[in-house]
């Protein structure tokens, strides 16, 4: 079995660098075509190579084929295979600074292979429990589901997603989602004087007695929420810290593993920091202070453009994430409170990653969900283009803002017989454009000058233009789209117009609207290429230096071919 997994992550690496031109494989290669075969080969790192490949629609210009690479020696092609093989030989030549991000990268391929495995057997073990028909289940129950179900499928690009680096075993099925685990929180009192809250705690905060502390502090200590494995760090980094005597409130993780929810009060979400990385090893999963007012800030200026724009009123809710604390300004020390709004009759919260993970049938989860509503695929694809590309394409041309809403930060509201509508949260990582912001009715009451991280605010265009291109059209719809094609569940080609359909319809309405839409229209369906996430590279296999890029989730190359280009 660990040799099927090793041979399905050396694909993904292998075209992920491919995708990610790492280490020029790619723009330095050429194609070579064999008895009837498709080689990519290059001769410039140590040893020549040549990988079997096939053109791919989308993301990138070459595809492999198979888990294999050939070397070159003594005039002979030799097959090799394996993960960590494969960045080995990546690495030949570099200087050892270099090298070692590639060996360390190793250990992440490595992780992969194995929390896989792990996770694997366990959905086969709990499968009998994953259908939709195994039980009846409340709103909360349907939202941790989903989020179970999504936490089994794999990141669509980043090849080692499944590595939640530093969790060992015990704490992988003691703390992650695909586990199903039920734990409780760690609590700390930590000096008041320097602990920076903001917004209102709900109703069932905990007090200091109730985690087993003298309510004598309450004047000058504040209560911090701590995740099980933080528990050390704090009591190390903060000895200032007193730590309560007994962990408190019952909770389970979500698909974001560091965002709990809370059982007894399930519109009740908590973001905390935790010891691992996930995403590429900088990707550690702490909590920036900035992060905590610059969300609350977007939620904010987010519900006032819901209530103000006709064009995207009833689209989405957003949740509360007004309630948040932090300690000495530490992103080890911090916690985000998320209130979701009031639940709709016979509503389904499902992120946008559920969408295509497999049910024990071997359906995608949204095929099997709407089967049991009686609705069908193609409608709800129609209007599951309209609602994404309305939303996120008005909020670029109209308002100057781009949100990196993923797949994991993008929630669906489901209901029978409805379109899905969001609930969005996490908006802390935005692009925004003031001069396009501020003419905007809605901005009014949002000053850009209280955004605390500087990266979000840009001078032109063209970043709103790649974040929307990388995340709302890449990860949310072509992956998606992809994802339900090779389940044969939706014709490739046909969806694919519906999408473009949609674009066209939204930047026409914006045009008679008033609206700028001559750069959108222009990247989004006429460009012959179009940016993709290098994340790989920007997270794992550069440094800082080389990759240049002030957040690693934004590094990007114009590598990939745009798939509504060419459609008849």
């Amino acid at each position: 079995m660990n040799n099927l997994h090793d041979q399905r992550i050396a694909l993904r690496v292998i075209n992920a660098c491919l995708r990610e031109n790492v280490r020029y494989i790619l723009s330095a290669g050429r194609i070579e075509i064999l008895e009837n075969r498709t080689f990519l080969v290059f001769e410039h790192l140590p040893e020549a190579c040549r990988i079997e490949v096939k053109k791919s629609p989308g993301m990138q210009a070459y595809r492999a084929i198979n888990p294999h690479w050939e070397i070159l020696q003594h005039s002979q092609w030799i097959e090799q295979q394996g993960a960590r093989r494969w960045i080995r030989f990546l690495a030949q030549g570099l200087p050892e600074d270099a090298a070692a991000l590639y060996r360390n990268y190793e250990l992440e391929v490595q992780a992969a292979i194995d929390q896989t495995v792990l996770c694997d057997q366990t959905y086969t073990e709990q499968q009998h429990l994953l259908d939709f028909n195994s039980r009846q289940r409340n709103w909360a129950e349907r939202m941790l589901h989903a989020d179970q179900m999504a936490s089994f499928l794999d990141h669509p690009y980043y090849p080692t997603a499944r590595a939640k680096f530093g969790m060992d075993t015990s704490e992988l099925k003691a703390f992650s989602p695909e586990f199903n685990p039920t734990f409780e929180l760690a609590w700390f009192a930590v000096p008041a004087s320097e602990f920076e809250g903001t917004g209102t705690e709900p109703a069932w905060w905990p007090t200091l007695e109730q985690v087993g502390l003298p309510q004598s502090l309450c004047n000058s200590h504040a209560l911090l929420p701590v995740h099980p494995m933080m528990r050390a760090a704090i009591a190390r980094d903060i000895p200032e810290s007193i730590e309560a005597p007994q962990a408190y409130l019952p909770v389970k993780p979500t698909l974001s593993v560091r965002t709990v929810a809370v059982l007894n009060h399930p519109a009740s979400h908590i973001k905390l920091p935790m010891p691992i990385a996930t995403l590429g090893q900088k990707n550690i999963r702490y909590i920036k202070p900035s992060t905590l007012k610059d969300g609350d800030w977007f939620a904010r200026a987010l519900a006032s453009i819901e209530h103000t724009n006709e064009g995207i009123k009833g689209l989405y809710r957003h949740v509360d994430e007004s309630f948040t604390g932090c300690y000495k300004h530490l992103n080890i020390a911090g916690f985000l409170h998320r209130q979701y709004p009031p639940e709709l009759p016979d509503e389904t919260l499902a992120t946008v990653a559920t969408l295509c993970s497999p049910m024990p049938s071997g359906k995608p989860y949204l095929l099997e969900y709407l089967e049991q509503q009686g609705q069908g695929l193609q409608s709800w694809w129609a209007s599951y283009c309209t609602l994404m590309i309305g939303v996120h394409l008005r909020l670029w041309i109209q308002h100057g803002i781009a949100l990196e809403s993923n797949q994991q930060n993008s929630v669906l509201s489901l209901r029978p017989g409805q379109p899905p509508t969001l609930v969005m949260k996490d908006n802390d990582a935005a692009r925004l454009w003031p001069s396009r912001f501020e003419t905007a009715a809605a901005s009014q009451g949002h000053n850009v000058r209280d955004l605390h991280d500087a990266r979000i605010l840009v001078n032109e265009e063209a970043p709103l233009a790649h974040m929307f291109i990388t995340i709302t059209l890449q990860l949310n719809l072509l992956a998606v789209l992809d994802g339900l094609a090779q389940s044969g569940a939706l014709n490739r080609q046909q969806a694919l117009l519906t999408l473009r359909e949609a674009i066209e319809n939204t930047l026409h309405s914006l045009r008679l609207e008033g609206f700028d839409t001559d750069l959108a229209t222009e990247l989004l369906l006429c460009a012959r290429m179009h940016p993709v996430k290098y994340l790989l590279q920007s997270a794992s296999l550069l440094s800082k230096q080389e990759c240049g890029a002030s957040d690693v989730n934004k590094f990007y190359g114009m590598t990939g071919p745009n798939p509504l280009r060419d459609l008849p």
